[in-house]
Protein backbone atom coordinates (compact mmCIF):
# COMPACT_ATOMS: atom_id res chain seq x y z
CA UNK A 1 0.00 0.00 0.00
CA UNK A 2 1.44 3.34 -1.02
CA UNK A 3 1.72 6.30 1.26
CA UNK A 4 0.17 9.60 0.23
CA UNK A 5 3.13 11.94 0.46
CA UNK A 6 2.62 15.28 2.18
CA UNK A 7 4.11 18.46 0.81
CA UNK A 8 6.46 18.68 3.80
CA UNK A 9 7.85 16.42 6.50
CA UNK A 10 9.31 18.40 9.37
CA UNK A 11 11.91 20.78 7.94
CA UNK A 12 12.04 18.88 4.62
CA UNK A 13 10.08 19.66 1.47
CA UNK A 14 8.96 16.67 -0.61
CA UNK A 15 9.92 16.91 -4.31
CA UNK A 16 8.92 13.58 -5.84
CA UNK A 17 8.70 9.84 -5.19
CA UNK A 18 11.80 7.89 -6.20
CA UNK A 19 11.12 4.38 -4.89
CA UNK A 20 9.11 2.05 -2.70
CA UNK A 21 10.01 -1.03 -0.69
CA UNK A 22 8.63 -3.33 1.93
CA UNK A 23 9.33 -0.91 4.77
CA UNK A 24 8.22 2.38 3.22
CA UNK A 25 8.22 4.87 0.37
CA UNK A 26 11.33 6.86 -0.55
CA UNK A 27 11.00 10.48 -1.68
CA UNK A 28 13.48 13.01 -2.95
CA UNK A 29 13.40 16.02 -0.66
CA UNK A 30 15.09 19.33 0.03
CA UNK A 31 16.27 20.46 3.43
CA UNK A 32 16.12 24.02 4.73
CA UNK A 33 19.30 24.93 2.82
CA UNK A 34 18.04 23.51 -0.49
CA UNK A 35 20.24 20.38 -0.36
CA UNK A 36 18.92 17.09 -1.74
CA UNK A 37 18.11 14.26 0.67
CA UNK A 38 16.35 10.91 0.48
CA UNK A 39 13.37 10.66 2.84
CA UNK A 40 11.99 7.21 3.63
CA UNK A 41 8.46 7.33 5.07
CA UNK A 42 7.63 4.13 6.92
CA UNK A 43 4.54 2.15 5.93
CA UNK A 44 1.61 2.33 8.36
CA UNK A 45 1.99 -1.29 9.42
CA UNK A 46 5.62 -0.60 10.35
CA UNK A 47 4.78 2.67 12.09
CA UNK A 48 2.10 0.88 14.14
CA UNK A 49 4.69 -1.48 15.63
CA UNK A 50 5.66 0.41 18.78
CA UNK A 51 8.46 -1.99 19.68
CA UNK A 52 9.91 -1.58 16.19
CA UNK A 53 9.77 2.20 16.62
CA UNK A 54 11.61 2.03 19.93
CA UNK A 55 14.28 -0.19 18.44
CA UNK A 56 14.64 2.06 15.42
CA UNK A 57 14.99 5.14 17.62
CA UNK A 58 17.79 3.54 19.62
CA UNK A 59 19.71 2.08 16.72
CA UNK A 60 19.42 5.03 14.35
CA UNK A 61 21.71 6.81 16.80
CA UNK A 62 24.15 3.93 16.42
CA UNK A 63 23.93 4.03 12.62
CA UNK A 64 25.01 7.66 12.60
CA UNK A 65 28.45 6.49 13.69
CA UNK A 66 29.01 4.81 10.33
CA UNK A 67 31.39 6.91 8.25
CA UNK A 68 32.12 5.55 4.79
CA UNK A 69 31.96 7.10 1.31
CA UNK A 70 30.24 3.91 0.18
CA UNK A 71 27.35 4.20 2.66
CA UNK A 72 24.44 6.63 2.36
CA UNK A 73 24.64 7.75 5.96
CA UNK A 74 21.61 8.56 8.07
CA UNK A 75 21.19 12.35 8.41
CA UNK A 76 18.02 12.67 10.44
CA UNK A 77 15.13 10.62 11.75
CA UNK A 78 11.73 11.38 13.24
CA UNK A 79 10.31 8.19 14.71
CA UNK A 80 8.00 9.42 17.46
CA UNK A 81 5.41 11.35 15.43
CA UNK A 82 2.35 10.18 13.59
CA UNK A 83 4.27 9.72 10.31
CA UNK A 84 7.78 8.43 11.12
CA UNK A 85 10.53 8.90 8.56
CA UNK A 86 14.27 8.50 8.12
CA UNK A 87 16.45 10.92 6.13
CA UNK A 88 19.61 9.78 4.35
CA UNK A 89 22.01 11.24 1.82
CA UNK A 90 20.58 11.32 -1.70
CA UNK A 91 22.56 9.43 -4.33
CA UNK A 92 21.74 9.92 -8.03
CA UNK A 93 21.99 6.80 -10.15
CA UNK A 94 20.41 3.37 -10.59
CA UNK A 95 20.37 0.38 -8.30
CA UNK A 96 22.48 -2.65 -9.07
CA UNK A 97 19.28 -4.63 -9.59
CA UNK A 98 17.96 -2.19 -12.22
CA UNK A 99 21.31 -2.06 -14.00
CA UNK A 100 21.76 -5.83 -14.24
CA UNK A 101 18.15 -6.56 -15.21
CA UNK A 102 18.25 -3.98 -18.00
CA UNK A 103 21.84 -4.31 -19.25
CA UNK A 104 22.94 -7.76 -18.16
CA UNK A 105 25.77 -8.91 -15.92
CA UNK A 106 28.62 -6.51 -15.22
CA UNK A 107 32.02 -6.81 -16.84
CA UNK A 108 34.89 -8.28 -14.86
CA UNK A 109 36.49 -4.95 -13.97
CA UNK A 110 33.13 -3.57 -12.92
CA UNK A 111 32.52 -6.59 -10.71
CA UNK A 112 35.88 -6.11 -8.98
CA UNK A 113 35.18 -2.42 -8.47
CA UNK A 114 31.75 -3.27 -7.05
CA UNK A 115 33.15 -5.97 -4.73
CA UNK A 116 35.85 -3.65 -3.39
CA UNK A 117 33.39 -0.81 -2.82
CA UNK A 118 30.92 -3.07 -0.99
CA UNK A 119 33.72 -4.48 1.14
CA UNK A 120 34.85 -0.98 2.08
CA UNK A 121 31.26 -0.14 3.03
CA UNK A 122 31.08 -3.30 5.13
CA UNK A 123 34.33 -2.43 6.91
CA UNK A 124 32.86 0.94 7.91
CA UNK A 125 29.57 -0.60 9.01
CA UNK A 126 31.19 -3.29 11.11
CA UNK A 127 33.66 -0.79 12.62
CA UNK A 128 30.61 0.95 14.13
CA UNK A 129 29.47 -2.38 15.67
CA UNK A 130 26.43 -2.49 13.41
CA UNK A 131 25.02 -5.38 11.37
CA UNK A 132 23.43 -4.23 8.11
CA UNK A 133 21.67 -7.56 7.43
CA UNK A 134 19.89 -6.34 4.32
CA UNK A 135 22.54 -6.47 1.58
CA UNK A 136 20.88 -7.16 -1.77
CA UNK A 137 21.03 -5.74 -5.32
CA UNK A 138 18.11 -3.38 -4.80
CA UNK A 139 19.91 -1.80 -1.82
CA UNK A 140 23.10 -1.01 -3.74
CA UNK A 141 23.31 2.09 -5.92
CA UNK A 142 25.82 2.50 -8.74
CA UNK A 143 26.96 6.14 -8.77
CA UNK A 144 29.51 6.70 -11.54
CA UNK A 145 30.47 3.06 -11.26
CA UNK A 146 31.04 3.19 -7.49
CA UNK A 147 28.96 1.14 -5.08
CA UNK A 148 26.85 2.96 -2.51
CA UNK A 149 24.86 1.03 0.11
CA UNK A 150 21.42 2.56 0.66
CA UNK A 151 18.41 1.74 2.85
CA UNK A 152 20.97 1.24 5.54
CA UNK A 153 19.82 -0.41 8.70
CA UNK A 154 16.10 0.37 8.29
CA UNK A 155 14.50 -2.82 7.05
CA UNK A 156 16.57 -5.21 9.13
CA UNK A 157 15.82 -3.42 12.38
CA UNK A 158 12.08 -3.79 11.88
CA UNK A 159 12.55 -7.34 10.68
CA UNK A 160 14.62 -8.17 13.73
CA UNK A 161 11.79 -7.08 16.01
CA UNK A 162 9.27 -9.10 14.06
CA UNK A 163 11.60 -12.08 14.09
CA UNK A 164 11.75 -11.94 17.87
CA UNK A 165 7.99 -11.64 18.14
CA UNK A 166 6.78 -14.18 15.59
CA UNK A 167 9.73 -16.42 14.73
CA UNK A 168 9.41 -15.48 11.05
CA UNK A 169 11.56 -13.28 8.85
CA UNK A 170 10.61 -10.61 6.36
CA UNK A 171 12.95 -9.84 3.50
CA UNK A 172 14.44 -11.18 0.29
CA UNK A 173 15.28 -14.84 0.94
CA UNK A 174 17.71 -15.18 -1.99
CA UNK A 175 20.19 -12.94 -0.15
CA UNK A 176 19.72 -14.03 3.45
CA UNK A 177 22.39 -15.90 5.38
CA UNK A 178 21.58 -19.45 6.58
CA UNK A 179 21.62 -18.39 10.24
CA UNK A 180 18.87 -15.82 9.61
CA UNK A 181 16.63 -18.47 8.07
CA UNK A 182 17.38 -20.88 10.95
CA UNK A 183 16.60 -18.10 13.49
CA UNK A 184 19.95 -18.67 15.21
CA UNK A 185 22.46 -16.15 16.50
CA UNK A 186 23.14 -13.48 13.90
CA UNK A 187 26.60 -11.92 13.68
CA UNK A 188 28.44 -9.67 11.26
CA UNK A 189 29.27 -12.76 9.22
CA UNK A 190 25.68 -12.63 7.89
CA UNK A 191 26.61 -9.44 6.03
CA UNK A 192 29.58 -11.20 4.43
CA UNK A 193 27.27 -13.92 3.08
CA UNK A 194 24.74 -11.40 1.72
CA UNK A 195 27.49 -9.27 0.18
CA UNK A 196 28.90 -12.26 -1.69
CA UNK A 197 25.40 -13.16 -2.94
CA UNK A 198 25.00 -9.61 -4.24
CA UNK A 199 28.37 -9.75 -6.06
CA UNK A 200 27.36 -13.14 -7.54
CA UNK A 201 24.22 -11.54 -8.96
CA UNK A 202 26.27 -8.70 -10.45
CA UNK A 203 28.69 -11.13 -12.11
CA UNK A 204 26.11 -13.60 -13.45
CA UNK A 205 22.78 -11.78 -13.62
CA UNK A 206 21.14 -14.51 -11.52
CA UNK A 207 20.72 -15.22 -7.80
CA UNK A 208 23.36 -17.55 -6.34
CA UNK A 209 20.96 -20.15 -4.92
CA UNK A 210 18.78 -20.63 -7.94
CA UNK A 211 15.16 -19.91 -8.62
CA UNK A 212 11.98 -21.73 -7.76
CA UNK A 213 9.74 -21.90 -4.76
CA UNK A 214 10.39 -20.04 -1.56
CA UNK A 215 11.19 -23.31 0.25
CA UNK A 216 13.59 -24.48 -2.45
CA UNK A 217 15.62 -21.28 -2.32
CA UNK A 218 15.81 -21.38 1.49
CA UNK A 219 16.77 -25.06 1.38
CA UNK A 220 19.64 -24.34 -1.02
CA UNK A 221 20.87 -21.53 1.22
CA UNK A 222 20.85 -23.64 4.38
CA UNK A 223 22.63 -26.50 2.57
CA UNK A 224 25.18 -24.20 0.96
CA UNK A 225 24.23 -25.18 -2.59
CA UNK A 226 25.38 -22.04 -4.37
CA UNK A 227 25.62 -22.35 -8.14
CA UNK A 228 29.28 -21.34 -8.22
CA UNK A 229 29.87 -23.01 -11.56
CA UNK A 230 27.91 -20.12 -13.14
CA UNK A 231 30.37 -17.53 -11.78
CA UNK A 232 33.64 -16.60 -13.51
CA UNK A 233 36.51 -18.93 -12.53
CA UNK A 234 38.60 -16.10 -11.08
CA UNK A 235 35.75 -15.17 -8.70
CA UNK A 236 34.78 -18.64 -7.45
CA UNK A 237 37.37 -18.92 -4.71
CA UNK A 238 36.35 -15.54 -3.27
CA UNK A 239 32.67 -16.47 -3.41
CA UNK A 240 33.28 -19.93 -1.97
CA UNK A 241 34.84 -18.58 1.20
CA UNK A 242 32.22 -15.85 1.72
CA UNK A 243 29.26 -18.21 1.11
CA UNK A 244 30.22 -20.84 3.67
CA UNK A 245 27.30 -22.20 5.65
CA UNK A 246 29.08 -21.92 9.00
CA UNK A 247 29.51 -18.23 9.92
CA UNK A 248 32.81 -19.03 11.66
CA UNK A 249 34.29 -20.21 8.35
CA UNK A 250 33.63 -16.93 6.55
CA UNK A 251 36.28 -14.18 6.42
CA UNK A 252 35.76 -10.89 8.19
CA UNK A 253 35.13 -7.63 6.38
CA UNK A 254 38.81 -6.61 6.37
CA UNK A 255 39.93 -10.02 5.11
CA UNK A 256 37.21 -10.01 2.46
CA UNK A 257 38.38 -6.56 1.30
CA UNK A 258 41.98 -7.81 1.09
CA UNK A 259 40.84 -10.76 -1.00
CA UNK A 260 38.75 -8.48 -3.24
CA UNK A 261 41.79 -6.31 -3.95
CA UNK A 262 43.67 -9.44 -5.03
CA UNK A 263 41.03 -10.50 -7.59
CA UNK A 264 42.43 -10.79 -11.13
CA UNK A 265 40.22 -11.58 -14.15
CA UNK A 266 43.24 -12.98 -16.02
CA UNK A 267 43.52 -15.85 -13.53
CA UNK A 268 41.39 -18.71 -14.81
CA UNK A 269 42.70 -21.48 -12.54
CA UNK A 270 43.26 -21.56 -8.81
CA UNK A 271 44.50 -23.77 -6.00
CA UNK A 272 43.09 -23.54 -2.50
CA UNK A 273 45.11 -24.27 0.65
CA UNK A 274 44.05 -24.20 4.27
CA UNK A 275 44.35 -20.77 5.91
CA UNK A 276 44.74 -19.93 9.58
CA UNK A 277 40.99 -19.58 10.03
CA UNK A 278 40.27 -23.10 8.86
CA UNK A 279 39.07 -21.85 5.49
CA UNK A 280 40.91 -22.14 2.19
CA UNK A 281 42.76 -19.41 0.37
CA UNK A 282 44.55 -19.02 -2.95
CA UNK A 283 47.97 -20.66 -3.00
CA UNK A 284 51.08 -19.91 -4.96
CA UNK A 285 50.76 -22.81 -7.36
CA UNK A 286 47.96 -23.48 -9.79
CA UNK A 287 46.38 -26.57 -11.24
CA UNK A 288 43.76 -27.20 -13.84
CA UNK A 289 40.37 -28.18 -12.53
CA UNK A 290 39.04 -31.54 -13.55
CA UNK A 291 35.71 -31.06 -11.87
CA UNK A 292 33.75 -28.34 -10.13
CA UNK A 293 33.26 -30.29 -6.95
CA UNK A 294 35.89 -28.36 -5.00
CA UNK A 295 34.16 -25.09 -5.88
CA UNK A 296 30.97 -25.90 -4.01
CA UNK A 297 30.69 -24.85 -0.37
CA UNK A 298 30.97 -27.69 2.13
CA UNK A 299 27.77 -29.24 3.40
CA UNK A 300 27.92 -30.09 7.07
CA UNK A 301 26.16 -33.40 7.61
CA UNK A 302 25.50 -35.11 10.88
CA UNK A 303 28.55 -37.18 11.94
CA UNK A 304 27.79 -40.93 11.91
CA UNK A 305 28.42 -42.90 15.05
CA UNK A 306 31.56 -45.10 14.86
CA UNK A 307 31.72 -47.63 13.38
CA UNK A 308 29.73 -46.25 10.44
CA UNK A 309 26.63 -48.27 9.62
CA UNK A 310 26.56 -49.96 6.24
CA UNK A 311 25.07 -47.68 3.61
CA UNK A 312 21.51 -48.44 2.60
CA UNK A 313 21.15 -50.19 -0.74
CA UNK A 314 19.28 -47.29 -2.34
CA UNK A 315 19.49 -43.84 -0.79
CA UNK A 316 16.74 -41.53 -1.75
CA UNK A 317 17.79 -38.03 -2.75
CA UNK A 318 16.97 -35.47 -0.09
CA UNK A 319 14.40 -33.03 -1.38
CA UNK A 320 12.93 -29.86 0.07
CA UNK A 321 9.51 -30.04 1.64
CA UNK A 322 6.60 -29.83 -0.79
CA UNK A 323 5.34 -26.40 -1.64
CA UNK A 324 1.62 -25.74 -1.24
CA UNK A 325 0.63 -22.56 -3.08
CA UNK A 326 -1.64 -20.07 -1.40
CA UNK A 327 -5.07 -19.30 -2.83
CA UNK A 328 -4.97 -17.12 -5.91
CA UNK A 329 -6.85 -14.26 -4.21
CA UNK A 330 -4.32 -14.09 -1.37
CA UNK A 331 -1.24 -14.53 -3.53
CA UNK A 332 0.87 -11.37 -3.38
CA UNK A 333 2.19 -9.80 -6.51
CA UNK A 334 5.96 -10.38 -6.59
CA UNK A 335 8.09 -7.29 -6.22
CA UNK A 336 11.11 -6.60 -8.36
CA UNK A 337 13.53 -7.76 -5.68
CA UNK A 338 11.47 -10.95 -5.26
CA UNK A 339 12.12 -11.79 -8.90
CA UNK A 340 15.82 -11.52 -8.20
CA UNK A 341 15.42 -13.72 -5.14
CA UNK A 342 13.96 -16.54 -7.18
CA UNK A 343 10.23 -16.27 -6.61
CA UNK A 344 8.13 -18.13 -9.18
CA UNK A 345 6.61 -16.15 -11.98
CA UNK A 346 2.98 -15.08 -11.60
CA UNK A 347 0.34 -17.26 -13.27
CA UNK A 348 -0.10 -14.88 -16.17
CA UNK A 349 2.64 -14.19 -18.64
CA UNK A 350 4.27 -10.98 -17.39
CA UNK A 351 4.80 -8.16 -19.84
CA UNK A 352 8.33 -7.69 -21.15
CA UNK A 353 10.61 -5.86 -18.77
CA UNK A 354 10.84 -2.16 -19.36
CA UNK A 355 13.86 -0.51 -17.74
CA UNK A 356 12.88 2.19 -15.27
CA UNK A 357 13.53 5.76 -16.37
CA UNK A 358 16.99 7.01 -15.65
CA UNK A 359 16.73 9.09 -12.47
CA UNK A 360 18.06 12.56 -12.68
CA UNK A 361 21.41 13.01 -11.07
CA UNK A 362 20.32 16.17 -9.34
CA UNK A 363 17.43 18.54 -9.08
CA UNK A 364 18.04 21.32 -11.59
CA UNK A 365 18.15 24.88 -10.26
CA UNK A 366 14.86 25.63 -12.00
CA UNK A 367 13.13 22.80 -10.12
CA UNK A 368 14.61 23.88 -6.81
CA UNK A 369 13.38 27.42 -7.43
CA UNK A 370 9.92 25.98 -7.96
CA UNK A 371 9.85 24.95 -4.30
CA UNK A 372 11.83 27.85 -2.84
CA UNK A 373 10.55 30.63 -5.08
CA UNK A 374 7.32 31.18 -3.15
CA UNK A 375 9.07 31.65 0.20
CA UNK A 376 11.74 33.91 -1.26
CA UNK A 377 9.26 36.13 -3.10
CA UNK A 378 7.06 36.38 -0.01
CA UNK A 379 10.08 37.47 2.02
CA UNK A 380 10.99 40.15 -0.52
CA UNK A 381 7.42 41.44 -0.56
CA UNK A 382 7.37 41.61 3.24
CA UNK A 383 10.59 43.62 3.15
CA UNK A 384 9.09 45.96 0.54
CA UNK A 385 6.05 46.44 2.78
CA UNK A 386 8.27 47.25 5.76
CA UNK A 387 10.25 49.80 3.72
CA UNK A 388 7.05 51.45 2.44
CA UNK A 389 5.62 51.68 5.95
CA UNK A 390 8.88 53.18 7.17
CA UNK A 391 8.67 55.84 4.43
CA UNK A 392 5.15 56.71 5.64
CA UNK A 393 6.05 56.68 9.37
CA UNK A 394 9.83 57.02 9.57
CA UNK A 395 10.29 57.34 13.33
CA UNK A 396 7.87 54.65 14.52
CA UNK A 397 8.56 52.08 11.82
CA UNK A 398 12.32 52.71 11.99
CA UNK A 399 12.25 51.70 15.65
CA UNK A 400 10.04 48.70 14.78
CA UNK A 401 12.54 47.62 12.11
CA UNK A 402 15.41 47.67 14.60
CA UNK A 403 13.39 45.64 17.14
CA UNK A 404 12.31 43.17 14.44
CA UNK A 405 15.91 42.63 13.30
CA UNK A 406 16.92 41.99 16.92
CA UNK A 407 14.14 39.42 17.48
CA UNK A 408 14.89 37.61 14.23
CA UNK A 409 18.57 37.39 15.14
CA UNK A 410 17.73 35.86 18.50
CA UNK A 411 15.46 33.30 16.82
CA UNK A 412 18.07 32.38 14.22
CA UNK A 413 20.82 31.97 16.81
CA UNK A 414 18.58 29.66 18.84
CA UNK A 415 16.67 27.60 16.29
CA UNK A 416 19.24 27.72 13.50
CA UNK A 417 21.76 26.04 15.78
CA UNK A 418 19.10 23.52 16.82
CA UNK A 419 18.43 22.59 13.19
CA UNK A 420 22.15 22.09 12.58
CA UNK A 421 22.41 19.86 15.65
CA UNK A 422 19.46 17.78 14.47
CA UNK A 423 21.02 17.32 11.06
CA UNK A 424 24.12 15.92 12.75
CA UNK A 425 22.66 13.83 15.59
CA UNK A 426 18.90 13.96 15.08
CA UNK A 427 16.16 15.29 17.32
CA UNK A 428 16.56 15.00 21.07
CA UNK A 429 14.34 15.50 24.07
CA UNK A 430 16.97 17.90 25.42
CA UNK A 431 16.48 20.39 22.55
CA UNK A 432 13.89 22.57 24.40
CA UNK A 433 16.15 22.73 27.45
CA UNK A 434 19.14 23.68 25.31
CA UNK A 435 17.07 26.43 23.66
CA UNK A 436 16.00 27.76 27.06
CA UNK A 437 19.54 27.73 28.44
CA UNK A 438 20.92 29.36 25.29
CA UNK A 439 18.39 32.21 25.22
CA UNK A 440 20.40 34.69 27.36
CA UNK A 441 23.56 34.22 25.31
CA UNK A 442 21.59 34.45 22.05
CA UNK A 443 19.99 37.69 23.27
CA UNK A 444 23.35 39.21 24.23
CA UNK A 445 24.93 38.14 20.97
CA UNK A 446 22.03 39.49 18.92
CA UNK A 447 22.05 42.81 20.81
CA UNK A 448 25.78 43.29 20.23
CA UNK A 449 25.50 42.51 16.52
CA UNK A 450 22.49 44.83 16.19
CA UNK A 451 24.34 47.68 17.96
CA UNK A 452 27.24 47.28 15.52
CA UNK A 453 25.03 46.81 12.45
CA UNK A 454 22.59 49.70 13.07
CA UNK A 455 25.16 52.48 12.44
CA UNK A 456 25.96 50.85 9.09
CA UNK A 457 22.28 51.03 8.15
CA UNK A 458 22.15 54.67 9.35
CA UNK A 459 25.16 55.50 7.18
CA UNK A 460 23.43 53.84 4.23
CA UNK A 461 20.30 55.94 4.89
CA UNK A 462 22.37 59.14 5.14
CA UNK A 463 23.95 58.37 1.76
CA UNK A 464 20.49 57.90 0.24
CA UNK A 465 19.31 61.20 1.78
CA UNK A 466 22.31 63.06 0.39
CA UNK A 467 21.84 61.60 -3.07
CA UNK A 468 18.13 62.45 -3.17
CA UNK A 469 18.44 65.92 -1.61
CA UNK A 470 21.60 67.28 -3.20
CA UNK A 471 21.73 65.35 -6.47
CA UNK A 472 18.02 64.80 -7.02
CA UNK A 473 16.78 68.16 -5.74
CA UNK A 474 14.20 66.51 -3.46
CA UNK A 475 12.87 68.33 -0.42
CA UNK A 476 14.45 67.72 2.95
CA UNK A 477 11.44 65.97 4.53
CA UNK A 478 10.73 63.73 1.54
CA UNK A 479 14.38 62.78 1.11
CA UNK A 480 14.62 62.00 4.84
CA UNK A 481 11.54 59.73 4.61
CA UNK A 482 13.10 57.70 1.79
CA UNK A 483 16.36 57.63 3.73
CA UNK A 484 14.44 56.11 6.67
CA UNK A 485 13.08 53.43 4.30
CA UNK A 486 16.63 52.73 3.09
CA UNK A 487 17.71 52.41 6.73
CA UNK A 488 14.98 49.82 7.40
CA UNK A 489 15.89 47.84 4.29
CA UNK A 490 19.60 48.05 5.11
CA UNK A 491 19.02 46.25 8.39
CA UNK A 492 18.20 43.12 6.32
CA UNK A 493 20.10 43.43 3.03
CA UNK A 494 23.44 44.95 4.04
CA UNK A 495 26.37 42.78 5.16
CA UNK A 496 25.59 41.49 8.63
CA UNK A 497 21.89 41.04 7.91
CA UNK A 498 22.18 37.33 7.03
CA UNK A 499 20.77 36.06 10.33
CA UNK A 500 17.45 37.97 10.04
CA UNK A 501 17.11 36.86 6.41
CA UNK A 502 17.69 33.22 7.29
CA UNK A 503 15.18 33.46 10.12
CA UNK A 504 12.54 34.86 7.77
CA UNK A 505 13.25 32.19 5.14
CA UNK A 506 13.14 29.39 7.71
CA UNK A 507 9.86 30.69 9.14
CA UNK A 508 8.21 31.08 5.75
CA UNK A 509 9.28 27.62 4.53
CA UNK A 510 7.80 26.17 7.70
CA UNK A 511 4.51 28.04 7.31
CA UNK A 512 4.08 27.74 3.53
CA UNK A 513 3.92 23.96 3.29
CA UNK A 514 2.80 23.69 -0.33
CA UNK A 515 3.19 25.58 -3.62
CA UNK A 516 -0.51 26.51 -3.38
CA UNK A 517 -0.04 28.10 0.03
CA UNK A 518 3.02 29.94 -1.25
CA UNK A 519 1.01 31.30 -4.19
CA UNK A 520 -1.74 32.56 -1.88
CA UNK A 521 0.86 34.21 0.36
CA UNK A 522 2.55 35.89 -2.61
CA UNK A 523 -0.76 37.28 -3.83
CA UNK A 524 -1.85 38.51 -0.37
CA UNK A 525 1.48 40.01 0.67
CA UNK A 526 2.03 41.41 -2.82
CA UNK A 527 -1.31 43.22 -2.66
CA UNK A 528 -0.45 44.66 0.76
CA UNK A 529 2.98 45.75 -0.52
CA UNK A 530 1.42 47.44 -3.55
CA UNK A 531 -0.99 49.47 -1.45
CA UNK A 532 1.76 50.36 1.01
CA UNK A 533 4.01 51.64 -1.79
CA UNK A 534 1.15 53.65 -3.30
CA UNK A 535 0.37 55.30 0.03
CA UNK A 536 4.05 55.97 0.67
CA UNK A 537 4.41 57.76 -2.65
CA UNK A 538 1.12 59.63 -2.44
CA UNK A 539 1.08 61.23 1.01
CA UNK A 540 3.37 63.18 3.27
CA UNK A 541 5.29 61.22 5.90
CA UNK A 542 4.13 61.25 9.49
CA UNK A 543 7.04 62.11 11.79
CA UNK A 544 5.24 61.69 15.11
CA UNK A 545 6.30 61.45 17.89
CA UNK A 546 9.18 63.55 16.53
CA UNK A 547 9.13 66.70 14.40
CA UNK A 548 9.75 66.94 10.68
CA UNK A 549 13.45 67.17 9.78
CA UNK A 550 12.97 70.54 8.00
CA UNK A 551 11.46 72.15 11.09
CA UNK A 552 14.19 70.71 13.26
CA UNK A 553 16.86 72.05 10.94
CA UNK A 554 15.17 75.50 10.87
CA UNK A 555 14.98 75.64 14.68
CA UNK A 556 18.59 74.61 15.03
CA UNK A 557 19.66 77.26 12.50
CA UNK A 558 17.60 79.96 14.28
CA UNK A 559 19.05 79.04 17.64
CA UNK A 560 22.51 79.06 16.14
CA UNK A 561 21.99 82.52 14.66
CA UNK A 562 20.62 83.87 17.93
CA UNK A 563 23.53 82.43 19.82
CA UNK A 564 26.01 83.98 17.41
CA UNK A 565 24.40 87.47 17.59
CA UNK A 566 24.22 87.31 21.37
CA UNK A 567 27.88 86.35 21.56
CA UNK A 568 29.00 89.26 19.34
CA UNK A 569 26.86 91.89 21.12
CA UNK A 570 28.05 90.68 24.50
CA UNK A 571 31.69 91.09 23.45
CA UNK A 572 31.04 94.64 22.14
CA UNK A 573 29.19 95.66 25.32
CA UNK A 574 31.97 94.31 27.50
CA UNK A 575 34.60 96.20 25.47
CA UNK A 576 32.72 99.53 25.65
CA UNK A 577 32.10 99.11 29.38
CA UNK A 578 35.81 98.62 29.86
CA UNK A 579 36.48 101.87 28.06
CA UNK A 580 33.80 103.73 30.04
CA UNK A 581 31.70 104.14 26.94
CA UNK A 582 28.92 101.75 27.87
CA UNK A 583 26.33 104.44 27.30
CA UNK A 584 27.08 104.20 23.56
CA UNK A 585 25.63 100.68 23.18
CA UNK A 586 22.34 100.99 21.32
CA UNK A 587 20.67 98.16 23.23
CA UNK A 588 21.41 99.59 26.66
Amino acid sequence: MSIQAPERLGPYRIVRKIGEGGMGVVHLGLDGEGREVAIKVLHPHVAADLKARDRLTREVETMRRVRSPHVAEVIDAELVGGQPYVVTRFAPGRTLEETVLSEGALEARQVIRLAQGLCQALVGIHAADVIHRDFKPSNVMLVDGEALVIDFGIAHLVNATRLTQTGMFVGTPGYLAPEIIRDSEITQAADVHALASTVFFAATGAPPFGTGTFEAVCFNIMEGRAQLDRAPAWLRGWLSRALRVDPADRPGAQELLRMARALDPSVTTFNEIEGPTGTKRMGGGTRAMDTFSDLLPPVEYRKPAPPPPPPPPARREERPPPYVPAPTSARPVPRTDQRVAGYPAPPRQPPPYTPPPQPRGHVPPAERKRYLFGSQVTGLLLLATLVALTVMMPVVMGAVAVALALVLRVGEYLFGDMVKRRQIRGSSSADPLLALVGTPWALVKAALVTVVHTPLALLFGACVWGALHWAGGMGTNQAAAFAAGAFAGGLFVLPGGGAPRKAVTRTLTGVLRSPGAALVAVVAVGTAALFAVMFALGQDPVWAPWRAPQSVIDNLASEARQSTVGLITGLIESLLDGLGLGFLTPWS
